[in-house]
Parts: C-alpha cells; sequence; structure tokens
C-alpha cells in the first residue's frame, strides 16, 4: 500500500508555477503521514497537499511580487492620458473663477461709483485733481478712480494722497504716493500682473489697473487742458478735466449706459490685447485696424503698455476706453479698445451697476466712420457704440 502511495506521489509533477502579479513556485519537499489527531504536519514557509489515503505532499514556497517592464508602461501611459484629460478642465475651472473674480472688481467699483455720487450728488471726473500745468500739481490727469479710493476700503490712501501737497503731483512719477503694491480691486487676476516701477517707464510705472472709465464713441481732443477747446460729451463721464456729470443727465438709461471695463495690461509688445498704438494721425477704426497686418503694429507713434499708471487718469489710451472698436480689437490713438484675457470678450459695468459680458462680435456698426465731434445725436457704431452713450437716444438690442 505504501509503494502505491508512492507512485502516486510520485507522478505529481515535483514543481509548477503560475503569472500573476506575484509569482509563486512550489518545490517538491517530502511525504508525511497524517498525524494521530487528525492535523497536518507543517513547518513554517511550506504548503502541505492531501494526496491520498494519510499521505501528504508538502512543498515548499517562494514569491516574487511586481509588475512587468510592459505593465509598468501601460499604466503609465494610462496615467499620462487621464491627465491630458483632466488638466484642460483643471484650467478652463481655474480661468472661470479668475473671470468671475474680475466681475466682482468690477461690480465693487460700480457701486462705488454711485455711492460716490450719492455722497457728493454727482459722478467723479474723468480725470481732475490740482490744476494746472503748475510743477508739483497733479496737472488735473489725477483718475476719477483714484476718488473711489474711501468707497473700495482704501480710504487711508486716499487720504494720504488728498493731504500731500499738490495731491502728490502728476499721477506717473515716483513721488506720487504710490500704494507699496498693487491693489487688489484695481486688478483683474486673468491679466498678467507687470513688474511694479516708481519712476516714469515707456511701459509699466506706478501699479497697475485694469479698469478705466468709459468716454462713450469719442475721445476726441480729450486729451487736453485747453479751456477753448471742448471734447464732445458723449458717455457718462466728461472728458474735460474737472468736469463731473450726474445720473441724471444719462437720458438713455443707466440700464444702458456702459460706466467702465476692463482693459489686458501689458503682457509683450506683440499682444495687442496689452497695448496700444500711439498714432494720433488715424482718423477711422478701420485705419487701425490696417496699422496691424500680421498682428505687428506698423506706422508713426510707438507701442506703449495699458495700466502702466494705476492713478493717472488722461483720455487718451492706457487710461481710458471707447465703445468704437470691438472688444480685443487693436488699441490706436483715439481708439482704445476695451480688452481682457478672457475666451470671446470682455466684462463691462453698466451704470445701473450691474456687470455684462460683452462678445467680441458685438455688433460695431461703420467702422469706416469718424468719431463723433458733437455731444448728442446716436452713435455710427451700432450696438457697441450706442452702449457707449449717455444721450445718444439709440434702441438698444441684445448683445
Amino acid at each position: 500500500m505504501r509503494s502505491e502511495h508512492m507512485a502516486h506521489a510520485n507522478a505529481i509533477p515535483s514543481s509548477y508555477s503560475f503569472s500573476g502579479a506575484c509569482r509563486h513556485s512550489y518545490s517538491y519537499a517530502h511525504l508525511d503521514y497524517w498525524s494521530t489527531s487528525g492535523h497536518l504536519r507543517t513547518d513554517t514557509n511550506t504548503v502541505t497537499r492531501r494526496l491520498g489515503r494519510g499521505l501528504t505532499k508538502r512543498f515548499q514556497t517562494t514569491s516574487r511580487c511586481g509588475f512587468t517592464l510592459v505593465e509598468l508602461l501601460v499604466v503609465i501611459a494610462i496615467i499620462g492620458v487621464l491627465v491630458g484629460l483632466l488638466l484642460p478642465a483643471v484650467q478652463a475651472a481655474r480661468e472661470a473663477a479668475r473671470r468671475m473674480q474680475c466681475s466682482n472688481n468690477l461690480k465693487q467699483l460700480g457701486l462705488a461709483v454711485l455711492n460716490y455720487e450719492s455722497a457728493m450728488v454727482r459722478l467723479p471726473p474723468h480725470e481732475g485733481g490740482t490744476c494746472c500745468n503748475v510743477p508739483g500739481t497733479n496737472n488735473s490727469t489725477l483718475s476719477g478712480i483714484v476718488m473711489l479710493l474711501p468707497y473700495i476700503e482704501q480710504d487711508p490712501l486716499w487720504k494720504t494722497i488728498s493731504t500731500a501737497p499738490g495731491q502728490g503731483g502728476e499721477p506717473s512719477i515716483s513721488t506720487f504716493p504710490h500704494p507699496q503694491g498693487n491693489i487688489p480691486t484695481l486688478m483683474c487676476p486673468s491679466s498678467p500682473e507687470p513688474p511694479r516701477a516708481n519712476t516714469v517707464d515707456p511701459k509699466w510705472g506706478g501699479s497697475g489697473r485694469s479698469y478705466h472709465l468709459s468716454l462713450g464713441d469719442s475721445d476726441l481732443n480729450a486729451y487736453s487742458h485747453a479751456p477753448y477747446l471742448a471734447p464732445p460729451k458723449r458717455s457718462a463721464f466728461s472728458p474735460k478735466a474737472g468736469e463731473s456729470r450726474r445720473l441724471r443727465d444719462i437720458t438713455d438709461g443707466l440700464s444702458s449706459t456702459i460706466m467702465m471695463s476692463e482693459q489686458g495690461l501689458f503682457k509683450s509688445t506683440s499682444e495687442i490685447r496689452g497695448t496700444f498704438w500711439e498714432d494720433y494721425t488715424l482718423a477711422t477704426p478701420n485705419a487701425c485696424r490696417a496699422s496691424l497686418p500680421n498682428q505687428s503694429y506698423n506706422g508713426n507713434g510707438s507701442i506703449l503698455g495699458n495700466g502702466r499708471f494705476w492713478a493717472q487718469g488722461a483720455g487718451i489710451a492706457g487710461y481710458t476706453v471707447v465703445t468704437i472698436l470691438p472688444p480685443n480689437s487693436p488699441s490706436c490713438g483715439y481708439f482704445p479698445t476695451v480688452s481682457s484675457y478672457h475666451n470671446g470678450g470682455a466684462n463691462i459695468v453698466l451704470c445701473d451697476g450691474s456687470v455684462q459680458f460683452v462678445s467680441n462680435s458685438v455688433n460695431a456698426g461703420d467702422q469706416n466712420a469718424a468719431p463723433p465731434t458733437s455731444s448728442g445725436g446716436g452713435s455710427p457704431y451700432g450696438i457697441w457704440g450706442a452702449l457707449g452713450t449717455a444721450q445718444g437716444s439709440e434702441i438698444i438690442g441684445e448683445y
């Protein structure tokens, strides 16, 4: 009987293995009987299998756990595909959050303008301050947005500016009371943050500012302190230095008139959303477009950066916006364009304090027309121009 069991045991392979994440090998050890108590006689690191009546076969086991190179490469490839699918979604979510913050900033500034009007019984001037052509004064170029500082929780900074001799002087010089850093409410998170410099610089200077008061559909003669020049008053804000308007002057309706908008900050000279072409010989919007062949300005003047002096309010490109060229179009001379680094358009705030997003494809009317020279009358620049006028009597549809 014992020999039969031995023959049966010997018929089993002395070793075998199987594949998987862990590879196990079994090698033949020896035969043994079941003990009289009915328990298997086992040793450490052995597996005992019953082969027949009263006989067992004991195997020595060893394990090697791990992945093959092919399996590892497959896992890495799958992870790479998942990251590639998720990354655009993460970037889109971040941009959505930045756009929301930008919109909130405009909302705060819009409410600040309305609170200013309630307290002062007039809107802030587009530009003003101490005057005029006298050393040590603002030279009437202090932005109306600076006058909103007490209404956006920046009262200490406003007190510093307002009590300084001549209110600090020119807003673009190093001795002006600049803040220690950029003011968050004045910066759109989607725009690149320029390095801060307290000196006059052709592209930077001072802290940055992403938001500007609107001059409607005409910027003619806005940058002038000569009393005999009368720039057309087309928007909620007078382009004449130191002059203010009131909400009751906006006869087109508060919900149909732009108060201010964002403008992309300087990124590089090849990025039109953050720059403007300082050429005041261009008479029409299409002439401005023609100065930008192959995304590179070509003509008279020089390329300057938007928002480079946070307190500057002069009615020229970089410190104001007009509703002539559609958002994210080139900016030239008398055509400082609304722009942003959001996809498809830019944010504006209306005179009722509501924030809207305007598409790049908004109806901009006749782009061969020159800017209006009178304060009244409709805009030649379609719905976009009509949004900029305060007394144009236009009927505005969807935009």
